[in-house]
């Protein structure tokens, strides 16, 4: 296929040479073939400078203009002409050319090696489809956060490799494993992704099946760059020391954690129940004897923690898990610490709603903070919102430091659950139920009377809800906003740049040896 143009008539085009910066020179320009969103092949030009990919019409007009430094990976076929240039930021571009493919893809690698400056080279992927359709991300797709850069270990080309000097790496040891609860190594090409679960701030949990044993997990990624970012590196650390040390009937497990340079991968049961917060949102509220049986769990959890110097700090019903049986666990450690009895922790750390006025004042917090947050657990559980709820946040704060507790009348309650909330939500953490004796002055209380505590711990208590988990019956105990989206281990080519500065903040992830 002949080029619609000269690198010399290009030159001379107003409409693109405009678009130039000052020291902008033209690698290659071609014609080939772009694919539209619908799969239909488009003639095109091309033209790669030393700074931009320019997608242009039949004629001179600039349809797009792409940073190279904005090209995260690249996938081509081995059977035909078709590649696809992975632009995150945007979304993927898929083209074919029959004769100028791989003076493209050198031209796009050379200059991308000259912007990074770094030695591991554009991470390339190469298919044995003809069409590479399923690697493509659509702009809807971006919008939507799916990502379709294969998830195997890339190769990566160079400038040397270009030239002949040496082979692409295949980064086969690019994924390290941190933690392995039954000592094998795993990477993410060990699982096969299902359902998305659920989206943070810093990546997504996703229902997996480990291919070997056909096991069911839940896979949590993280994207390093993103807890650089805010400054999360120190909580991870945390979390992952917190799961690998605990072991509790009632605390999610974990079961491995592994690293590549750009994420990092936290595998831990599957509790098919879902969150309780999806069950409070279907019912509103709880009749008394279930909300009691959560709440007992939960403060047996807690104080679990609470023995081995760790305050959990981020208690709400969505970190809440049910399992196919009914009993809940709690979830996500990220924002929970180490903390010897008697010392203050000052991180304002938590979710609105569920803080302790210690928190929001900022006078320091321990253990305390919890049962607070317990106490607003029993409050939403029984009443549906709660109890210093306010859409103004800054009101909300205002509420928890100075506002008087007022139990709701509806719907009615036994008065030893009221006195149990009342007692909880002190605010004063030195006078609140649980600062004396921690977990022992909790199941005192006489809300608890009732409940035979070793029972509940062996779980031999039937628990008052058995969640639907039959088929697909359990995708309904997770929102549907994430269950119905597709399941895609993305790639995420990292800021390298970035990432080596840091490098000393990731070194507790290192497998010590």
């Amino acid at each position: 296929m002949k080029s619609l143009f000269s690198a010399f008539d290009f030159s001379k085009s107003e409409d693109v040479t405009k678009l130039f910066e000052a020291d902008e020179t033209v690698k290659i320009s071609t014609a080939l073939f772009k694919f539209n969103k619908k799969a239909k092949k488009q003639e095109r030009n091309i033209l790669i400078t030393n700074k931009h990919i320019f997608n242009l019409g039949k004629g001179q007009e600039v349809k797009r203009k792409i940073p190279i430094s904005k090209v995260a990976a690249i996938t081509a076929s081995r059977v035909s002409s078709e590649f696809v240039i992975h632009v995150p930021d945007e979304y993927d571009y898929r083209y074919s050319s029959a004769d100028q493919r791989d003076a493209i893809l050198n031209a796009i690698t050379s200059e991308w090696c000259k912007i990074y400056k770094h030695k591991q080279g554009l991470p390339f992927f190469y298919k044995d489809d003809i069409e590479l359709t399923n690697y493509t991300t659509l702009k809807a797709e971006k919008k939507k956060g799916i990502s379709r850069i294969p998830t195997e270990e890339p190769k990566y080309l160079t400038e040397e490799i270009l030239k002949g000097k040496g082979s692409p790496t295949t980064g086969k040891k690019r994924s390290s494993t941190l933690f392995s609860r039954d000592k094998k190594e795993v990477s993410v090409e060990d699982f096969n992704p299902l359902k998305v679960l659920g989206r943070g701030a810093f990546g997504k949990v996703m229902l997996v099946e480990k291919k070997d044993t056909k096991e069911i997990f839940a896979m949590k990624s993280l994207r390093k760059e993103d807890l650089i970012d805010k400054d999360q590196v120190e909580h991870t650390k945390t979390e992952k020391r917190i799961l690998e040390t605990i072991n509790h009937p009632f605390l999610v497990n974990l079961e491995y954690v592994f690293q590549t340079p750009e994420k990092i991968f936290f595998v831990m049961q599957f509790m098919r129940g879902g969150e309780l917060f999806q069950h409070l949102r279907t019912d509103q509220y709880f009749p008394e004897s279930r909300a009691k049986f959560y709440v007992a769990i939960v403060a047996m959890a807690l104080g679990h923690l609470h023995s081995k110097d760790i305050i959990y700090r981020d208690l709400k019903p969505e970190n809440i898990l049910l399992d196919e049986r009914g009993f809940v666990y709690l979830t996500d450690f990220g924002m929970a610490k180490e903390l010897p009895k008697g010392e203050l922790a000052m991180s304002f750390c938590g979710t609105p709603e569920y803080l302790a006025p210690e928190i929001i004042t900022g006078e320091g917090h321990g253990r305390e903070a919890d049962w607070w947050s317990l106490g607003i657990l029993a409050y939403e559980t029984l009443f549906g919102i709660p109890p210093f709820y306010s859409e103004n946040q800054m009101a909300m704060y205002d509420l928890i430091r100075e506002c008087n507790l007022k139990i709701a009348s509806s719907p009615p309650v036994s008065a030893e659950a009221k006195d149990f909330i009342k007692k909880m939500l002190v605010k004063d953490p030195k006078k609140r139920l649980g600062a004396a004796n921690d977990f022992d002055e909790i199941k005192k209380h006489p809300w608890f009377n009732d409940l035979d505590w070793d029972k509940l711990y062996k779980k031999e208590i039937e628990p008052p809800f058995k969640p639907q988990v039959s088929g697909d019956k359990w995708l309904a105990n997770f929102d549907e906003e994430f269950t119905q989206e597709e399941a895609i281990n993305s790639y995420a080519q990292p800021n390298m740049d970035l990432l080596n500065k840091y490098q000393k903040d990731f070194e507790e992830f290192v497998p010590k040896k």
